[in-house]
């Protein structure tokens, strides 16, 4: 009896060291299937925008550090952009009040996204986050993946040359003011990364070349997710 007991103990312990070792999912998911695709690169891409709901649908638009859709996005007197309202006038920080880098003299040294403040990783959980510059690079870099436009999905198939796999980036122009530009010609898509001698501008990927460059913070700009996972 003694013998049966301490077998029942045994197992027991064992079940719940099982229990609390088992983290099949790892980072919390809430991207409703999007896949992470392998295009050889240093990070997994998202199959498709925070927003979408496929490949090919446009999906949301975010002002750099937002992580919701609004009606105006602009420099507003009533402080309609989140982090601060642009003021040429006002150095060293232009009137913004979060991300200024490390090379404004009294800046906050922010200059990544934090995850509080990533569209991505709000919207979609832990497991995706908003690219870096350097990651950005990567994706364009020729030698790496492929560009081609596609004139009937109207916008761009990125295939990794390493593994052959592709992601679509569909045309879905840009939000200032109240308006949306360019839907169906070109896309923008925000890095996490701020624009360190300006505050006022974040870096951004332009597919129709491609290449990157910095934009006003408040445009609202197309999120494509990474992840390491």
């Amino acid at each position: 009896m003694k013998n049966a007991f301490n077998l029942i103990v045994a197992l027991a312990i064992v079940c719940l060291c099982a229990s609390c070792n088992n983290d099949p999912e790892g980072p919390t998911d809430f991207s409703g299937g999007c896949e992470a695709v392998d295009l050889g690169l240093s990070v997994k891409w998202a199959s498709y925008n925070v927003g979408a709901h496929d490949g090919e649908s446009l999906g949301s638009y975010f002002a750099y550090g937002e992580t919701t859709e609004k009606t105006n996005y602009d420099w507003s007197a009533d402080g309609d952009y989140k982090w601060g309202i642009f003021n040429a006038d006002a150095k060293p920080l232009y009137g913004m009040t979060k991300y200024t880098g490390d090379s404004v003299v009294g800046g906050d040294g922010l200059k990544t996204l934090q995850a509080v403040d990533d569209a991505a990783t709000a919207n979609w959980g832990t497991k995706w986050r908003t690219p870096t510059l350097d990651e950005i690079k990567e994706l364009i870099d020729s030698t790496k993946c492929k560009w081609t436009w596609d004139e009937v999905k109207r916008g761009f198939t990125v295939t990794g040359l390493k593994t052959g796999n592709s992601i679509f980036l569909p045309a879905a122009g840009y939000r200032n003011g109240s308006e949306t530009f360019d839907v169906g010609n070109s896309c923008f898509y925000w890095s996490s990364s701020v624009y360190q001698s300006d505050p006022s501008h974040a870096y951004y990927l332009f597919p129709s070349i491609p290449d990157w460059f910095a934009g006003i913070r408040s445009d609202g700009l197309s999120v494509r997710a990474v992840t390491e996972y």
